[in-house]
């Protein structure tokens, strides 16, 4: 009976022990998600491949705060010896809607490159901020270098 009792104890004792470690494993987690940018596309392969390809959390770098996972080491190595060429210039932020001095988030794929700058466009069925970027360039309304000035001094302003 005590063997038993014991066996028991050991039981509850094991099972508490693993809940208590979950909400750190969670949080954990959470915390890698928060700041995992791009949803977890590769930025190198916008310039390598031309499109965004997702990485692996086994390929990661940290860079200003956020989280990039890459396809393999070689993009990692590439990214981490000159991160300033490969990440955006407004991981969560699409530059259209921050031109016009608004905050919207970007979706991965809806993306363009402009003087070697990764931008990454806000898209819903509302709205699609590289269409709008591209016609109000075409319109001539705004040229792409204002556009840029404008959404990056507005990022300052909106970031803080």
């Amino acid at each position: 009976m005590i063997n038993h009792d014991l066996r028991v104890a050991a039981t509850i004792f094991t099972i508490l022990a693993l809940m208590s470690a979950l909400p750190a494993y969670a949080a954990e987690n959470e915390a890698i998600r928060a700041q995992l940018a791009l949803e977890g596309y590769s930025p190198v392969s916008y310039y390598e491949q031309g499109h965004p390809e997702k990485g692996s959390r086994d390929h990661q770098s940290t860079y200003q705060g956020n989280v990039y996972w890459f396809t393999g080491a070689a993009q990692k190595d590439a990214f981490d010896a000159n991160p300033t060429a490969y990440a955006p210039s407004f991981p969560r932020s699409c530059p259209y809607n921050l031109a016009q001095g608004r905050l919207e988030t970007i979706d991965p794929t809806n993306f363009k490159i402009v003087d070697g700058q990764l931008l990454l466009f806000h898209r819903s069925t509302e709205r699609d901020g590289l269409r709008q970027w591209e016609e109000s360039i075409s319109s001539s309304r705004i040229t792409e270098k204002e556009l840029l000035r404008r959404a990056k001094g507005n990022f300052l302003d909106l970031k803080f």
